[in-house]
């Protein structure tokens, strides 16, 4: 018979016992959760690497499509007015189906797809063709120039693909779970552990950190930025 107001031993065990398992499963979860989160970032790092590849590879029959003709970053380098030009994921349409699709106001990235990058929150809208998770680079395969560089406008104008740029992971600086079809030196965003995910022109994908954006003077004419 237990007699009110008298703590017994036996429970006052249970009670410490209690206390210690929780301070045991605190302390693990504390020395977990930093490794859980790097795997976590890891795992969307890998999967991002995927989303690229299947950019590549939507690139490479675009050009296959078109006897080896680049698709530009804008259509503005075709001569389409900059009030209703084409972003490179409208280009190639085609080839990036079913990830961009037409919709009665005109073009739409959906979401999820191989175009948002699995580091962007997602909030379940699709969104529009000018803010895919990756961007061109608009120098070499984009078609644009800048001082006395080359303009790439065939595949086969691309002197050291395994070292020029196609497409890397990008974003608008002020709005960073937003992604931005063009791509430079400054649009390169490194959200896997402060690195980003880069395509090569010759498919393979490579992880660099900021310093890969730190460059010389005549860097247009040079791999992996200019066109050599």
């Amino acid at each position: 018979m237990r007699m009110p107001g008298i703590i017994h031993i036996s429970s006052l065990f249970t009670l410490i016992e209690l206390l210690v398992v929780i301070a045991i499963l605190s302390i693990l979860l504390c020395l977990l959760l930093p490794g859980l989160k790097t795997a976590m970032n890891t795992s969307k790092k890998i999967a991002c690497v995927s989303n690229q590849k299947q950019v590549y590879l939507a690139w490479i029959a675009y050009c296959t499509d078109y006897n080896g003709q680049l698709p530009v970053y804008s259509s503005t380098l075709w001569g389409d007015p900059s009030t209703n030009y084409r972003p490179w994921p409208v280009i190639m349409l085609d080839q990036l189906k079913p990830a961009v699709r037409k919709v009665e106001a005109g073009f739409q990235i959906k979401v999820p797809s191989f175009l948002r990058c699995p580091a962007f929150e997602e909030n379940g809208y699709s969104i529009d063709t000018h803010y895919p998770a990756y961007g061109m680079y608009v120098y070499g395969i984009g078609g644009l120039t800048i001082v006395d560089s080359k303009r790439y406008t065939n595949i086969s104008n691309i002197a050291l693909p395994s070292q020029q740029i196609g497409f890397a992971d990008s974003h608008i600086p002020w709005a960073p779970y937003i992604g931005y079809f063009y791509l430079d030196r400054d649009g390169s965003h490194f959200r896997h552990m402060e690195k980003a995910n880069f395509s090569f022109c010759d498919g393979h994908i490579e992880a660099k950190d900021h310093s890969f954006t730190l460059v010389a003077w005549g860097w247009w004419n040079k791999a992996p930025w200019g066109t050599p």
